[in-house]
């Protein structure tokens, strides 16, 4: 019996195209043998599979080395947006070198697509309130930003940010701006009671959470009339992800089975790009 989706919703699918190694300083990664075409593959043909176009945040980096990846992802009708060029958590980042990456990896992905680039997510989803200058810098050159999260967690997060697509005001990214043209994009999250929202939209939370509670959190955010924005990266769906020391146990948890998870959610929703989904 064929999977009906659960909603008429269009949601929001993106992926984070880096390797499995670039969570480590950026002057390490010419030791690691790549992974990111192999594992990229097995994203592309699902969404073949599940007529699914997406967003890919690509590293500047990874599309200098694999120009031919970015032109096959482009050619299957997918949205080349930027991840920065070298992974580089912003809170570690002065304007200048933020500015810097940014526009280095735009320069090299517009050369290789021949398409504008539109949008943006920071690594580690690392804009919080100390580092709201990163707006000014992007409203030059982007369309919208998909990196509050709103979830309270050890590493990123702005509890009780927005949930939804808005409108960010110039003054306060946070407050809602109807006029303003500039997009942010947060990643899905369920409020529960007592905990706050808990993230769902991908990564480790999707290899972690049971696949019932990922779907009633999208169904949710549906529910309330909005897109919910996932994510997933090349590295979740390995489960033969090289074994690297820095590495926590999160890195690894749930990779034998991650690909039947996202697969389940493929098959349950329906998903398409931020270009297609948000600004058309």
């Amino acid at each position: 019996m064929q999977t009906q989706n659960y909603v008429l919703i269009n949601n929001i699918m993106s992926v984070d195209l880096e390797d499995y190694y670039c969570d480590l300083p950026f002057t390490s990664w010419s030791k690691y043998e790549s992974k990111v075409e192999e594992n990229t593959k097995v994203i592309l043909d699902l969404f073949d599979k599940y007529k699914v176009t997406a967003t890919f945040f690509t590293l500047g980096y990874i599309a200098e080395k694999h120009p031919g990846l970015i032109e096959e992802i482009k050619s299957k009708g997918h949205e080349i947006a930027t991840h920065g060029y070298s992974h580089t958590d912003l809170r570690k980042m002065d304007v200048k070198s933020f500015e810097s990456d940014l526009t280095k990896s735009i320069k090299i992905l517009e050369k290789i697509s021949g398409e504008k680039v539109l949008g943006f997510r920071a690594p580690f989803f690392s804009i919080d309130k100390r580092n709201f200058w990163v707006f000014d810098v992007m409203r030059k050159y982007l369309e919208y930003d998909s990196s509050i999260f709103p979830v309270r967690t050890p590493l990123y997060g702005i509890p009780g940010a927005i949930r939804y697509p808005y409108h960010p005001s110039e003054n306060d990214p946070l407050q809602e701006d109807a006029n303003d043209k500039f997009f942010e994009i947060p990643p899905a999250t369920l409020p529960v009671p007592i905990l706050g929202n808990i993230p769902i939209a991908g990564g480790f939370h999707m290899r972690f959470l049971p696949i019932v509670i990922l779907k009633s959190g999208i169904k949710k955010i549906n529910k309330n009339g909005y897109p919910a924005m996932c994510y997933v990266h090349p590295k979740d769906l390995d489960p033969e992800m090289p074994r690297i020391q820095e590495y926590g146990w999160h890195y690894y948890w749930g990779l034998n089975n991650s690909v039947k998870k996202f697969e389940s959610l493929l098959k349950s929703f329906s998903f398409s790009s931020v270009r297609e989904t948000v600004l058309s």
